[in-house]
């Protein structure tokens, strides 16, 4: 391994022992300090929970600003400002969730049903109003309940944000969309609002256990659509929507590999 290399591998796995450590023991000091506290006092637990954990990693991504400088980071208004929608992304990141809990106050989504069944970590996705992906709560009474907690907290303003495909893509390209969250927005009669998430691989590559410090990067949100079908119309149908969801993220996708196909060329001009 030659000495740049070396050096890269050092400053990639100092970045990232700060980063986790902050993102572990930072769980555990918050916890003395806000999460009991409001677990005990909070009127509404769910909302304090949320909004405890979106400060936790709005610092999080802060101190990734500061660490990993060649990152920048472009979040436009448009995306920020969103509420009272159920936010339908692409997922390329273990990054991709966290991030957008650092962007919104009042955030759910769906978690993997295995995350729930680890200690302390599992009752906190519970508390904070979190669903679990587990067939038991997508189904019959359970399922009932927690389209209705959904609907209440996009009335008061907050957000539902989903990852359609299930799973992080390996090569960026779209992997098979899960109708539920079409569902669910149309339980909730509410609107439909498409982010496309690039970059976040380049930062944290799946299969790496290293931030990637070194290359020069972007990571971009950008709200590539906004859908409110007619839920209660005659020839509403819930294939049709998704149809279309997936149409507009595969459009967002060419274009994005069209413009680094053209970056590379003018590169090697």
């Amino acid at each position: 391994m030659s000495p740049v290399r070396i050096f890269h591998f050092i400053i990639d796995f100092s970045v990232t022992l700060i980063m986790w450590c902050y993102f572990l023991f930072g769980y555990f000091f918050i916890l003395l300090f806000l999460y009991i506290p409001a677990y005990v006092f909070a009127e509404n637990r769910a909302t304090a929970l949320q909004n405890i954990n979106h400060v936790h990693l709005k610092m999080f991504f802060a101190l990734t600003r500061l660490l990993v400088p060649r990152t920048k980071f472009n979040i436009p208004k448009e995306v920020r400002n969103i509420h009272s929608s159920v936010i339908v992304c692409n997922h390329l990141s273990y990054l991709d969730p966290i991030l957008l809990i650092s962007l919104f106050q009042r955030q759910q989504t769906i978690v993997k049903h295995s995350f729930f069944k680890v200690p302390f970590f599992g009752s906190l996705l519970k508390n904070s109003g979190y669903i679990s992906s587990g067939a038991s709560d997508m189904l019959g009474p359970a399922m009932i309940n927690n389209l209705e907690e959904i609907k209440e907290h996009l009335a008061a303003g907050g957000i539902l944000f989903v990852f359609p495909e299930g799973t992080r893509s390996r090569d960026g390209k779209l992997a098979p969309f899960n109708k539920g969250v079409f569902t669910i927005a149309r339980y909730c009669n509410a609107p439909l609002k498409l982010i496309f998430i690039s970059g976040t691989n380049k930062l944290f590559q799946p299969r790496h256990y290293l931030f990637n410090t070194s290359d020069y990067n972007e990571i971009q949100l950008t709200l590539i659509g906004s859908l409110e079908p007619d839920y209660k119309g005659n020839n509403f149908s819930i294939s049709t929507v998704a149809d279309e969801a997936r149409r507009i993220f595969e459009d967002a996708i060419d274009k994005t590999q069209s413009k680094e196909s053209n970056n590379i060329k003018e590169v090697y001009r």
